[in-house]
Parts: structure tokens; sequence; C-alpha cells
């Protein structure tokens, strides 16, 4: 993931923390708390890369991510 900017990081970091988090919740959090200027955009660049799946509703750490954390332990 090295073709990450400095906000994709910083909402990679948060779905690796919270695995699955609500739409609202995540677009709250990510702008309040990660800085993260356009939420809707990063998270949706992150599906496109295959970070996160989008769920109903909500986004999910994509389980090729857990697998490779997983791996790290």
């Amino acid at each position: 993931m090295k073709e990450l900017n400095d906000e994709e990081v910083r909402a990679l970091k948060y779905f690796i923390k919270n695995r699955s988090v609500g739409e609202l919740v995540a677009f709250r959090e990510l702008r309040g708390f990660y800085k993260v200027s356009d939420p809707a955009k990063v998270l949706r660049r992150l599906v496109e890369l295959g970070a996160l799946e989008r769920g109903p509703g909500c986004y999910n750490l994509s389980r090729r991510i857990i697998e490779e954390l997983r791996k790290e332990k």
C-alpha cells in the first residue's frame, strides 16, 4: 500500500483498529479525530484498492488485509 497518501494511511489505520464501522460513524470519526478532509473520497479509494469492503451501511477491513495482519503476528 505504498501508493496511499497521508489521509488514506490514517483511514486504513482507523479500520485496522476498528475492523468494521458504520458509514455515518466512520465519516464523523475520520473527519473529527483523524483529520480526513473528505472521508467519502478516501473510503472510496480504499475500497477500489481492495483494502476495505463496503457492506450495507458500513465499511469493513478487507479479508485480505486481516489475513496479512494475522500472518504478521
